[in-house]
């Protein structure tokens, strides 16, 4: 005897895929940027999306254990239409965990799951040659397939689905829910697909509301997310589409906030050195205060705001730094401050990066480069960079120091810095 309906370990994944999907789809509706619980959000996103891959191959093993129901009588171009979508859709399935799980693989910055310690796959990941290449092609790769099944696969669905139980009137809802039969169409158990849309919704806008006693740091990563049943009734189907909420980056990175970034002063150092006649001069500049907005895939968004105490210069002679703090150097009593504003990053290849900012010093603010390198690992930053800055051109040294006879007028400057992600 030919069964109605899937078997129930199938018709409970069904629901419970359905519900996941549904979920995620109103957490990504949900992403903001400026929300304090953007990270939180964002990586439960990712978390369930893992978790429907996975309750997806558990839902292949069942189905190939467990004999479907018949399909009703159809034409013959429906049938066929049925199941390439049917077999578009476990395609996809695949595509799109896969697609996200590798953009977060590659990312130039870690971006943890929620509540799954989940592993990166073994990809070029961070500063790697050609991470960033690699990140950008699957991110293309997974954007496709999204639009794929929310544009394509998954209204074909839903129109199929309504024209089986309100048109043809031939009961294949009750593959899913035995007993939903077309005739009366209401029918008490239509609790079960209202009943998983609802609390989805309500779990979905509910969950992570308000404002928390601790605004979570905001997270990098957002997905892309779609919603809907099987064209064919069978659950792998739309648990495939339950996968566009795994992540789709591109459509929510102009919105996500930029990294900050608190640096480790035991390490950092700002630091000089020059000739006087004939003598190497080192010196350094212990105080200061780093604004640090800087993320490797935002460059665009990025700044870094630098203020250093000129009279904390030091100096490898005690009495050049005592001369540096006077009128005729620094002048630290009328310019205390000298500060580098960089608002424009550009990446030269690798992790060698040029930062496009002006620097003020002794009250003349002038354009300067400063061509560093980067790594980023496990949420620190190291940082190397050095570039020359013009001493006569921001009136520094003054009197028989204006000339260039005893003290070049290209000073060089060297940054090395360590930072941790805040």
């Amino acid at each position: 005897m030919e069964t109605a309906s899937y078997n129930r370990y199938s018709r409970w994944l069904h629901w419970l895929i359905a519900f996941l999907i549904l979920l995620n789809v109103f957490l990504g509706w949900r992403l903001d940027a400026e929300s304090p619980w953007f990270r939180s959000i964002i990586n439960l996103h990712k978390s369930i999306g893992i978790s429907i891959l996975l309750l997806t191959f558990v839902r292949i093993a069942v189905r190939l254990a467990y004999k479907a129901p018949p399909e009703p009588p159809m034409p013959k171009w429906q049938a066929l239409a049925a199941k390439t979508l049917h077999l578009g859709f476990y395609v996809v399935m695949i595509a799109m965990p896969l697609s996200g799980w590798l953009m977060v693989s590659t990312s130039a910055r870690p971006i943890p799951f929620f509540f799954m310690e989940w592993f990166h796959l073994p990809v070029p990941q961070g500063d790697a040659p050609n991470a960033k290449a690699i990140h950008e092609t699957f991110e293309a790769i997974h954007n496709l397939v999204a639009k794929l099944l929310i544009y394509g696969m998954i209204p074909l669905h839903v129109l199929a689905a309504l024209k089986h139980q309100l048109v043809d009137k031939d009961n294949l809802l009750e593959h899913m829910v035995p007993g939903l039969k077309s005739r009366p169409i209401a029918n008490w158990r239509w609790i079960v697909p209202l009943g998983v849309i609802l609390l989805a919704v309500g779990i979905g806008y509910g969950v992570y509301n308000g404002k928390p006693k601790t605004a979570p740091a905001p997270q990098p990563a957002a997905e892309a997310v779609a919603s809907a049943e099987a064209e064919t009734g069978d659950p792998v189907a739309e648990a495939s589409v339950s996968v566009a909420a795994s992540a789709s980056v591109s459509e929510t990175a102009s919105a996500m906030p930029v990294a900050r970034w608190t640096v480790d002063k035991s390490v950092t150092k700002i630091s000089f050195s020059t000739v006087f006649q004939g003598e190497t001069v080192t010196g350094a500049f212990p105080g200061y205060t780093a604004d640090i907005a800087f993320d490797p895939e935002q460059l665009d968004k990025s700044r870094v705001k630098v203020t250093i105490d000129l009279a904390s210069v030091t100096a490898s002679n005690n009495d050049y730094a005592d001369s540096l703090k006077g009128a005729s150097f620094f002048d630290t009593a009328n310019f205390a401050k000298a500060v580098f504003d960089a608002r424009k990053f550009e990446k030269t290849g690798g992790d060698k990066y040029v930062a496009h900012g002006r620097l003020t010093l002794h009250g003349v603010t002038k354009a300067v480069d400063l061509p560093f390198t980067l790594t980023i690992k496990d949420g620190v930053a190291q940082m190397k960079g050095s570039t020359n800055v013009d001493r006569i051109a921001h009136g520094v040294g003054s009197g028989e120091w204006a000339s260039t006879d005893e003290i070049p007028a290209k000073i060089k400057v060297d940054i090395t810095l360590k930072a941790k992600s805040k």
